[in-house]
Order: structure tokens, then sequence, then C-alpha cells
């Protein structure tokens, strides 16, 4: 028997990659539950506005209801206002979604990240609610460190 963990394959990795002409929203593909594949052809990349998307890492199912709301308010805010919603003031707008749930929190860590009129970025945000503009990389999940490594 290997004595190496398993621990280091399971579980999500996402990464977002900024460059001058656009940004990069990269996942594998993998479903777990705990040790267990659950699915080898998980989405986890979600295009919720024109040229924005969004990287899911943690509980599958709250992450799919979160894509669902805020591609939702991304089209609301289109149309109430005849713009297109910036990469920020989506991030910002999930952001304070998570925010108001943070006592019965869902269980995701996202990006956000796409081009609109101050060029291409991404956003970290956390399931407290907190979202942090990143300058070139960044990678969330358990898979993170390794990604970081890469």
């Amino acid at each position: 028997m290997p004595e190496h963990s398993q621990e280091s394959m399971t579980g999500t990795t996402t990464v977002g990659l900024v460059f001058a002409g656009g940004v990069v929203l990269a996942t594998e593909k993998r479903a777990t539950m705990g040790y267990m594949i659950a699915s080898k052809r998980a989405k986890k990349v979600y295009q919720i506005a024109n040229r924005i998307g969004m990287t899911i890492a943690g509980g599958v199912g709250d992450a799919q209801q979160l894509a669902r709301i805020i591609t939702v308010e991304c089209n609301l805010y289109q149309i109430r206002r005849s713009r297109a919603i910036t990469v920020g003031a989506a991030s910002t707008l999930l952001s304070n979604y998570l925010n108001q749930n943070r006592y019965f929190p869902y269980y995701v860590q996202l990006l956000v990240g796409g081009v609109d009129e101050h060029g291409p970025s991404v956003y970290s945000v956390d399931a407290m609610g907190g979202a942090t503009k990143e300058e070139d990389i960044v990678s969330t999940g358990s898979g993170s460190p390794m990604a970081y490594g890469v």
C-alpha cells in the first residue's frame, strides 16, 4: 500500500490569468465527494454576461445556484441601464449577495473575470463576500497550492 495521502488527488483547482488582451479562466473537470470522483466532466466555468465568466470551487449546488442568480442579475443590469455590466460591478454584486447570506454561507470560492471598458480583470470572491481584484494570476480550490507552484 503506498504511503502517500489521497487528499492531494481530490478537490478542485481553478485558475484566472490576466494578460494584455484578455483573461483566461480555467479549471479541471472532476467533481469529488471526499475520495470518490463523482464526475469526470463537471462544468466549473460559467458565462455570466457577455465577455464575463465565473469559475466555481466548493459545493456544486451552491455554486450552480449562484451562477444562475448572478447571470440573471447581470442581464437585468443590461436591461435597466442599457449598457453592459463591468467585471468589477459583477464581482461586487456577487460579493454583496454572499455577504447577505454570511450566517448561512454558500460553500464556495469563486473567480469572476472578463474584459470590459476598463480592460481585462479578474476578481477572487470568497464565501463571506470578500472580493479582491487580482493583478496577474489567481487560483482557488484545494488544488491552488499546486497551481501556484506550477
